[in-house]
């Protein structure tokens, strides 16, 4: 009965998520199969911790948005979230969430409460960074670029990622406070934090890069200036949505190797 309630709260949600314009329509089916599993998985609690990165990431994307219209020219992809990009985010916690129903093992949370950190510090530099009214600096080499340029970072994103991850750490150990020690939470937070500076770095050195013939400008988009953007550098099919979903990965599988290593 209350498994059914719960999947009627998460259409809901991803119904008014959708009726706002946070996410595309295909985005919003994905959120339902996201949600239900993490649902089923790990408990109205795991939905909880699910709820603040969502919240706080569409807010944060449409919080100043005139402001940010500057990157437009350079992100590939707008504030309303597509079913590639709810998955990149939200496919690593739902996976751990499958997997706790099948081993009931504890440590499965931790990996959830990771990933998650990592898909919430993320957002919250890339969408509050955006704002700083300096230009970012760009990874290897250390000089200003345009904001929006993948791989680089801000003091105010850099601020932005750790207080998501501390945010995300934080509720963690309020939900699961019997299971979460504070030594647990710290590690969330870092590997959170951790998996925003992976994001940079990754996106920095392997994303794909395209160049305007028309205006010069290097950019994301596969058009711009109503022609054809030219492949620039990096690994053509390695777009922003699988820098996330690397960046995620990897931060929750060394977390996960490591505690389980104690």
């Amino acid at each position: 009965m209350y498994n059914l309630i719960g999947f009627f709260i998460v259409c809901l949600l991803s119904f008014l998520a959708w009726r706002e314009k946070a996410l595309q329509l295909s985005g919003a089916v994905c959120a339902v199969c996201i949600g239900t599993m993490i649902l089923f998985g790990t408990g109205i609690k795991g939905f909880l911790l699910l709820s603040v990165f969502f919240v706080t990431s569409s807010f944060f994307s449409k919080w100043k948005r005139e402001q940010k219209q500057s990157i437009d020219q350079i992100v590939a992809k707008g504030d309303a979230r597509d079913w590639v990009q709810v998955l990149a985010n939200g496919g690593v916690p739902a996976l751990c969430s499958f997997i706790y129903i099948l081993e009931e093992d504890p440590i499965w949370i931790f990996a959830f409460a990771v990933s998650l950190a990592c898909s919430t510090a993320d957002t919250w530099a890339s969408e509050i960074g955006v704002l700083s009214q300096k230009d970012p600096y760009l990874l290897f080499p250390f000089k200003r670029v345009r904001k929006g340029t993948s791989g680089a970072i801000s003091l105010r994103g850099t601020f932005a990622s750790l207080m998501g991850a501390i945010v995300i750490g934080l509720t963690a150990k309020l939900l699961w406070f019997h299971m979460f020690s504070i030594h647990l939470m710290i590690w969330v937070i870092v590997f959170g934090f951790f998996g925003m500076v992976l994001d940079s770095i990754i996106g920095r050195s392997i994303q794909a890069k395209f160049l305007c013939t028309t205006c010069q400008l290097i950019t994301e988009k596969n058009y711009h200036c109503d022609q054809p953007t030219v492949f620039f550098k990096g690994v053509r099919y390695v777009n922003n949505d699988v820098v996330n979903i690397l960046s995620i990965l990897i931060s929750t599988a060394l977390s996960f190797l490591l505690y389980s290593s104690l």
